[in-house]
C-alpha cells in the first residue's frame, strides 16, 4: 500500500464516520495530509470519482440498506436522511447510480449490480510520457486571476494580453507565459474555480486598474512532462502524473498548483503543433 493509499483510506474512513455532516474540500485535504491544490486530483486518480460523488455514493449505500432492511421507514425519510431535498431528487440519483428506482430496489434489489458500483478502481493511463525532474529557481510573475466559469477564461486572458502590450513589462517574445489552475475545472463548482494567467517579469509592476498583481512561482524540485497538441486533452497528461508517475516513483506532490508553460499559442500555430510543459512541485 502506497503512502497515498494510506492517506486516502484515512479520508474514506473519516467520510464514513461523518456522513451526516457538511464536508468541505479543505477539511478533507487536511484529514488526508495532502495539499489542497492536489487533493481532488489525487482522490480522483485513485478512486475514479470525485469526492462529492464518493460521499453521495456512501449516503446512497446507507439508503440502500434502509430501503431493504427497514421496510417500515418511508422513502421520503430515507431521502432526507441521505441529504436530498426531495424524494424526487433522491429517486433520480438512486436510479442513476444503481439502475433501479428506490421503490423497485426495495421490492427486488439487484445486489449483484449494486456491488459492482462500489468497486473503486481506476486503471493506469495507457499514455507513455517522459517525465523529467528539474530544479527551478524562484520566478517572479505578473498575473491576473480568473474566477468563475472555465469557459470564460479567454475573456480574462484577453485583459492580460492587453496589459502586456500596453506596458511592455512582460513581453510575450522574451517572457514565459503560464496558466495556473488551482483545481480541476471538471471537479470544481464554477463559482469556486480559479485560473491565473501569468507572465514572467524582471522588475516590479505599478498598481493598475486591470487587476494585474505580482507573485512568485516557488523554487523547488518539479516533475515536468511535455504535452503535445490540443489543450482539450491536457487533463490526460496531468492525470498521468498523479495516476501513474507519482505512485511509481514514490514521490509526493508539493504545496503549489500544477501549472502550464505555454511555448506557443493557437493563433500562431496549428492546434496539433501546440507545445505545453506541465510542472508539478514535489516535496
Amino acid at each position: 500500500m502506497t503512502a497515498y493509499d494510506l492517506k486516502l483510506k484515512c479520508v474514506c474512513d473519516y467520510i464514513q464516520q461523518h456522513l451526516d455532516e457538511t464536508l468541505s474540500l479543505q477539511q478533507l485535504s487536511e484529514v488526508a495530509g495532502l495539499s489542497r491544490f492536489h487533493f481532488h486530483r489525487i482522490f480522483y486518480a485513485h478512486l475514479g470519482m470525485n469526492i462529492m460523488k464518493y460521499t453521495q455514493m456512501l449516503r446512497l449505500k446507507r439508503a440502500s440498506f434502509q430501503l431493504v432492511f427497514k421496510p417500515e421507514v418511508k422513502v421520503i425519510e430515507i431521502a432526507l436522511d441521505a441529504g436530498f431535498d426531495s424524494p424526487e431528487a433522491f429517486a433520480r440519483a438512486f436510479k442513476r447510480s444503481f439502475d433501479q428506482t428506490p421503490s423497485a430496489f426495495r421490492v427486488e434489489p439487484n445486489w449483484q449490480n449494486w456491488h459492482r458500483k462500489f468497486v473503486y478502481f481506476t486503471p493506469e493511463s495507457e499514455l507513455k510520457m517522459n517525465v523529467t525532474i528539474i530544479e527551478r529557481p524562484v520566478e517572479k510573475i505578473a498575473y491576473i486571476s480568473h474566477q468563475g466559469s472555465p469557459e470564460k477564461v479567454f475573456e480574462t486572458a484577453a485583459k492580460f494580453i492587453e496589459w502586456r502590450k500596453r506596458t511592455g513589462l512582460s513581453p510575450v517574445k522574451t517572457s514565459a507565459t503560464y496558466g495556473i489552475p488551482f483545481s480541476d475545472p471538471e471537479q470544481t463548482p464554477e463559482k469556486e474555480f480559479r485560473f491565473d494567467i501569468a507572465g514572467s517579469i524582471t522588475k516590479s509592476i505599478d498598481q493598475n486598474n486591470e487587476g494585474i498583481e505580482m507573485s512568485e512561482i516557488p523554487a523547488g524540485r518539479y516533475a515536468m512532462v511535455r504535452h503535445w497538441g490540443s489543450h482539450d486533452y491536457i487533463r490526460d497528461s496531468v492525470y498521468f502524473l498523479f495516476r501513474n508517475w507519482l505512485p511509481a516513483q514514490q514521490e509526493e506532490a508539493g504545496d503549489y498548483p500544477v501549472f502550464f508553460h505555454y511555448h506557443n499559442f493557437v493563433h500562431e500555430v496549428k492546434e496539433a503543433d501546440l507545445v505545453t510543459d506541465i510542472y508539478l512541485l514535489l516535496k
